[in-house]
């Protein structure tokens, strides 16, 4: 692997040590597209996930987690300001830009003294500059600020705080606009992005080891490089491993590689935890942007990866938004299988609560604190949880689902006695069904989308162009 490029401004920051077990440390390990299904502390049958299996059985395994939308920018946006898919100024792929006066959990995290980091796909927003994570609050940023750059798993450059880092992978000769978009297949496919931005992970980890610390990590795996169709580069590996041997097609080779490479990844960081002394003041929080994906050559039933639930990425059905979400820290956590109904809402005032700060604005979520310190009978629960994408809207209550396709089709579920959505009940239930419906007009916020302002790098961020 090549050299890691040095980095610039994280160290210059002025930042006083923290005693021992005041602030912890905090890790969202935010992956792409990885199914309900897919871990086999989730019911994985064809592969085992022994790292995130044991965050699991050390930390608590949530079964009834939920991504606030079934694509990644929106789910993004969400998860960093703490606002529902009503409420929030980016609902789609095509929405540009998440304005700078909306409060994040880095830009407050920051206020409490720590040091924030994104490193991977940002993704907050089609078009957003290349220094938009800075603006958002981030210290530091190094890997994809935009989702069609983040697909390509072995580009030409990666971005460190919006100046382009060149590697060795190379375009083919007629596809010259990968040197400016990083967006396509490589033709000659040297450095593979994951392996950099874990090892910049874990130099973060190392050098704020004597300060608190807010990582949002959140390796492209196992999203598919989508400029690479169906053929064989469309799940992109340096190496199919342990799946080399077996009958699958390629990319169902690639795909389950890739779920096995962030079992790696989880281990290398829980072990970097440990080896520093860090590990009962850090907060981990695993969790996946949405549920699976059924492109680049893989099928989402070959595995079951959305867990014997109805409907995939890009959907409503379950599939599309209930995620794995494991939440370790050892000494605080008490291990666990909890069903508390919670989505991506609730992590902004965690932290703050957890960082011993107020929220700084209205957010849709409530605090999991008492959950992580097993004061169940203290947390709060949502009266229902929001979602809209598109033309589809649902509304979960209790065990009852309120949902409306893209067709204007309504049903509803009870997802403890029908799991996958197949039994209508709105006939027999009409209270109940009006009930949830309502919600609709009471959670909906007509949509202001923002374009993104001019492009710019402040001083010492200027980019490169090739390189």
């Amino acid at each position: 692997m090549g050299s890691i490029p040095a980095r610039r401004t994280r160290h210059e920051l002025a930042m006083k040590n923290r005693p021992a077990g005041i602030q912890p440390n905090v890790i969202v390990l935010l992956v792409d597209d990885l199914g309900y299904g897919d871990c086999s502390c989730y019911g994985q049958q064809s592969w085992t996930t022994p790292n995130i299996d044991r965050l699991a059985r050390e930390g608590i395994r949530f079964t009834d987690f939920y991504s606030t939308s079934p694509v990644c920018a929106p789910a993004r946006v969400s998860l960093l300001t703490g606002l529902h898919s009503g409420h929030m100024p980016v609902r789609s792929l095509s929405q540009n830009f998440l304005p700078d006066e909306i409060p994040t959990i880095p830009r407050s995290l920051k206020s409490a003294g720590y040091t924030t980091a994104c490193i991977g796909k940002y993704g907050a927003g089609k078009c957003s500059p290349k220094v938009d994570p800075l603006r958002k609050g981030f210290d530091y940023h190094y890997g994809y600020v935009l989702n069609g750059h983040a697909h390509n798993y072995f580009p030409p450059f990666l971005f460190a705080n919006g100046l382009k880092v060149g590697l060795r992978n190379r375009p083919p000769k007629e596809d010259a606009r990968q040197w400016d978009t990083g967006v396509g297949v490589a033709e000659t496919k040297v450095d593979y992005s994951i392996d950099f931005i874990e090892q910049q992970a874990l130099e973060f980890i190392t050098e704020c080891r004597d300060r608190p610390f807010y990582l949002h990590y959140c390796p492209t795996l196992p999203h598919a490089n989508n400029e690479g169709g169906a053929s064989p580069d469309g799940m992109e590996m340096d190496t199919y491993g342990d799946f080399e041997k077996t009958d699958w097609a390629p990319n169902e080779k690639g795909f389950a590689r890739m779920v096995q490479r962030i079992d790696i990844t989880v281990g290398r960081l829980l072990d970097k935890l440990r080896e520093l002394g860090l590990a009962e003041n850090t907060l981990v929080l695993f969790t996946s942007d949405n549920g699976p994906h059924n492109e680049g050559g893989h099928s989402v039933t070959r595995f079951d990866s959305s867990g014997g639930f109805q409907g995939y990425k890009r959907s409503l059905h379950e599939g599309g938004i209930r995620v794995p979400c494991v939440a370790w820290w050892p000494g605080t956590i008490t291990p666990d299988v909890s069903s508390h109904v919670g989505y991506f809402p609730d992590v902004f005032p965690t932290l703050c609560e957890l960082a011993g700060i107020s929220c700084p604005c209205t957010t849709d979520g409530l605090s999991l604190v008492p959950t992580l310190r097993g004061q169940t009978g203290d947390q709060r629960l949502h009266e229902s949880l929001y979602f809209e994408y598109l033309n589809q809207w649902a509304v979960r209550q209790g065990d009852w689902k309120y949902y409306r396709d893209d067709q204007g089709r309504e049903f509803l579920y009870n997802l403890s006695r029908d799991r996958r959505e197949e039994q209508d009940l709105k006939n027999q239930e009409p209270q109940i069904f009006e009930r949830l419906k309502a919600h609709l007009s009471r959670e909906h916020r007509c949509l202001v989308a923002f374009d993104a302002p001019s492009e710019y790098c402040p001083e010492g961020f200027l980019s490169t162009g090739q390189s």
